[in-house]
């Protein structure tokens, strides 16, 4: 009989050590960040001053990999007119919803409009341009940490549509 327990004590010690929680990678939270990374300008001109400009939002993943369910989350592109009011974003030019997006992967929008920068709707007073990554209110919630987005400051950025008058 003391030899049972003695067995029963060895293999329970035996068990412990081999489940060292710092070897458990399956544990590990993971680190994920969603980027409002850039916005760019492109434009075809038609004449010495007027076009077509496209105006592209990228969202890039520079944290784990990113899954989530559908309708989670959303990419959005904004056009703001000067003298709306900051609290405002504006109308909404594009938008994407997503499910997944790998680490350092990127999603784009895009949105082309005429352009005239001698006109003073462009020329003079561009509109602002903001891209907008927004999420479920109730994600923190769903029990996936594979979507609970780790850096919340930098899921927005502006640029101002003068850049796009430089292009003529």
């Amino acid at each position: 009989m003391k030899i049972h327990k003695i067995s029963i004590l060895m293999l329970m010690s035996l068990l412990m050590a081999n489940c060292d929680s710092d070897d458990d990678s399956s544990n590990e939270v993971p680190q994920i960040d969603l980027k409002a990374e850039f916005i760019l300008f492109s434009v075809e001109p038609s004449t010495q001053f007027a076009g077509t400009a496209t105006i592209t939002g990228i969202v890039k993943n520079i944290g784990d990999d990113f899954n989530s369910g559908a309708g989670q989350q959303t990419i959005s592109l904004y056009e703001r007119s000067l003298g709306t009011p900051t609290n405002q974003s504006g109308n909404l030019v594009a938008s994407l919803n997503f499910e997944t997006l790998a680490a350092n992967e990127t999603l784009e929008v895009s949105y082309s409009r005429p352009w005239n920068s001698s006109s003073p709707a462009e020329g003079e007073f561009p509109p602002e341009y903001i891209l907008v990554i927004s999420y479920d209110p109730d994600l923190f919630l769903d029990g996936n940490l594979n979507n609970d987005d780790t850096n919340t400051a930098n899921n927005e950025i502006l640029v101002s549509g003068s850049l796009i008058n430089n292009m003529f």
